[in-house]
């Protein structure tokens, strides 16, 4: 499934800086109305109006403000919209372009506008509605956990334990889980993998506690964390239905070397890595490779089109069914808290896990690696493109 603006996941896409689903530049200047002059005075009627005029100016490709300037101006009116009367989840957007503008302040050499950035989150998680001050919280635990990552292992590792314990000093309730969740997404990139599967198992026995449906799905994503977490050096499960129907037959595979791919149709970095998984899967096949690509798409018809379309040679896992199912739904993807895609799994012939991010140059290294007999095919050498949730 595709996300917008509401995950966490910050997407920088222009220079490095864009909310997730907010396209602030122009791929294509033809489509763009014409900016209002930078001159004219921002007085919007309302908030939907004001948020059109502010996309168009930022995104106009002939604005002559230089990027800082244009910043400064983006955030001015972002200050205007605020003050403007609209529902929730316009506030809540609000916060995640703000936070993408201050970003972009930070990567154009302004010092305080990470601080600045803080001192507004802060703010704004004393809002009296309770999913718009959420939202801030959320926010500001994802740039906490961003900014946390220069400091050392001891600060990683405090920061981090001292907002578990703030989660678990709320009540059980929605609110926290999300908290919980946004913590739990950026565990292994700032503390050592023990430490990582240790408070997502907390985590997930702290929301286990509630009888609510809700609380038990995100107590069960949490676990899933930890077992990808900790994936290395054991076993994994896949099941589900091919592309043509039929119950995969997972431990038939058991004596290959086995790429697990969980991918989508709409995954640009995703897609990315075919050409070159063509290549190896060509010159390794027949020696004893194989693929089990998960696809987390929403609507079957897609992936069998797409998989005819690139002539993917390799199994295809997809178990979407009915007209309102949610790829990142799928079992195998709850089961290891898949939250972001692609994720390339390299399982040996004895049936554990190697590497949980066979991707690009690293794929290819342990492919030679598992069959050094075979002569290794000549690969244009690109670096893995970046995740997508």
């Amino acid at each position: 499934m595709k996300r917008a603006w509401t995950c966490c996941g910050i997407s920088l896409l222009w220079l490095g800086l864009a909310v997730p689903g907010i396209p602030l530049f122009a791929e294509d200047a033809s489509v763009v109305e014409s900016s209002p002059s930078v001159e004219t005075a921002f007085e919007p009627k309302t908030a939907d109006e004001g948020f059109h005029q502010f996309e168009t100016f930022m995104r106009d490709p002939n604005n002559p403000l230089p990027i800082a300037e244009r910043l400064t101006r983006g955030i001015a009116m972002l200050d205007t919209l605020w003050g403007i009367d609209s529902d929730v989840e316009f506030k809540r957007k609000l916060i995640w372009t703000r936070f993408s503008l201050r970003m972009g302040q930070a990567r154009t050499g302004n010092e305080m506008s990470i601080e600045t950035l803080l001192s507004e989150l802060n703010a704004y998680s004393q809002h009296e509605e309770p999913k718009v001050a959420l939202t801030a919280k959320d926010a500001r635990m994802t740039l906490e956990l961003m900014l946390v990552r220069e400091k050392s292992d001891q600060e990683r590792l405090t920061l981090v334990q001292n907002m578990q314990e703030e989660i678990e000093a709320m009540d059980v309730s929605p609110a926290s889980a999300k908290l919980a969740m946004t913590l739990a997404r950026n565990l292994s990139t700032v503390v050592d993998d023990k430490s990582a599967a240790r408070i997502a198992d907390e985590l997930s026995l702290h929301f286990a506690k509630s009888d609510d449906a809700e609380l038990q799905h995100v107590s069960e994503d949490l676990k899933g964390f930890s077992r990808m977490i900790n994936l290395n050096g054991h076993q994994m499960r896949i099941a589900g239905k091919t592309l043509e129907g039929k119950e995969l037959a997972w431990e038939s595979l058991r004596g290959k070397i086995v790429l697990v791919d969980f991918w989508a149709t709409w995954c640009g970095p995703c897609v990315a890595e075919f050409p070159q998984l063509k290549q190896l899967y060509k010159a390794y096949h027949e020696h004893g490779f194989e693929v089990v690509g998960i696809s987390l798409d929403d609507a079957k018809a897609d992936v069998q089109q797409f998989v005819t379309d690139r002539e993917l040679p390799w199994i295809i896992v997809c178990n979407a069914e009915g007209d309102d199912y949610n790829g990142f739904s799928d079992a195998n993807a709850r089961y290891y808290g898949i939250n972001a895609i692609p994720q390339m799994i390299f399982v040996g012939k004895d049936g554990i896990v190697q590497a949980t991010d066979a991707r690009g140059e690293k794929l290819a290294l342990l492919l030679a690696q598992a069959f050094p007999d075979v002569e290794a095919p000549e690969l244009e050498s690109e670096e893995p493109a970046a995740e997508q949730e």
